[in-house]
């Protein structure tokens, strides 16, 4: 025991530095398992959010064909699942025939402008696109609250399917009253402009903005002071009438799908005007100004050439 005594008190202190660097050693290997741990918990759970991510949740009368939005890349959030929710309802009430259910669904705005009653919506929508048979609904986020929708024969009743026979749509999901509406048939949704300009006694003032997937129908109201008929396009142009987006581009109005009196303004007369563009719809677009280029001053005694003309824009 002695000798032990003294040989622990001639090396004391390397014994304790040993002794040092073992508890060291040690602590550092726990740590590397605690991180690791720590890291492959963290794995786990991001493997666990991504294999949730893709999996596609099964609805009653459609399909989810993917869980990112076609555009972005991105994974659907929650309230774009919940929106899906609600197509969802929509198709299984026209599926099953429940034509007040499925029209109650849709936005007030969608109702007025495109289906102001029950019965229109039933003879302009769900007969021509259900036409009393169930349906296979496939649903894609387009982007952000926007859905392509591929409707096709249930071919596990017919037992045939047409590829011809698809039909395409476009629907609108907005939240109302926190529930959530439909805007269908391509219909996108509208909002208020108010915006004006005069020049020689012509007011333009460009009232609302309506959005559908291939077209924007702007509504105008027209106050002409003058004392003389005028005419806001003498046709010498198609492209005379235009609305332009921030980057410049340009889109002509269906200048074939208006009639001359409806352009034709009498004196000290005030007329509203709906104009449809050539303007499919973007997500990034935004409509910078409406340009009427060739608009006629004096319009019934005027030359044949209409030189005394002038441009508005708003």
């Amino acid at each position: 025991m002695y000798r032990f005594i003294r040989w622990y008190n001639q090396n004391r202190k390397i014994i304790w530095i040993i002794i040092g660097i073992i508890a060291l050693v040690i602590l550092v290997i726990q740590l590397f398992n605690y991180w690791s741990k720590v890291d492959n918990e963290k794995i786990l759970q991001e493997t666990n959010q991504i294999q949730n991510s893709n999996e596609v949740k099964e609805y009653n009368s459609v399909t989810l064909d993917e869980t990112q939005s076609t555009i972005t890349g991105e994974n659907l959030s929650s309230d774009q699942l919940s929106e899906v929710d609600t197509i969802d309802m929509f198709i299984e009430y026209c599926n099953n025939q429940q034509i007040s259910e499925a029209y109650a669904l849709l936005t007030e705005d969608c109702k007025q402008e495109m289906y102001s009653t029950e019965e229109v919506f039933r003879e302009a929508y769900y007969d021509k696109v259900f036409e009393n048979t169930k349906k296979n609904v496939g649903v894609e986020n387009w982007i952000d609250n926007i859905y392509k929708i591929s409707i096709n024969d249930d071919f596990l009743s017919t037992g045939k399917y047409t590829k011809e026979n698809t039909k395409q749509d476009y629907i609108t999901v907005e939240e109302q009253d926190d529930t959530y509406k439909l805007n269908i048939n391509n219909y996108i949704g509208k909002k208020e402009i108010n915006k004006s300009n005069e020049q020689d006694g012509i007011q333009i003032e460009v009232l609302e903005e309506k959005t559908y997937m291939d077209y924007q129908i702007f509504k105008i109201r027209v106050k002409n002071n003058s004392e003389n008929a005028i005419i806001l396009d003498d046709r010498q142009d198609i492209n005379a009438m235009y609305i332009e987006d921030k980057n410049g581009i340009q889109y002509p109005a269906y200048t074939h799908e208006i009639g001359e009196a409806d352009l034709e303004v009498s004196p000290r007369e005030t007329k509203e005007i709906e104009i449809k563009y050539y303007s499919k719809y973007g997500s990034e677009k935004e409509i910078d100004k409406l340009v009427f280029s060739r608009v006629i001053l004096n319009y019934k005694t005027n030359s044949p050439k209409y030189n005394n003309s002038i441009e508005v824009e708003i």
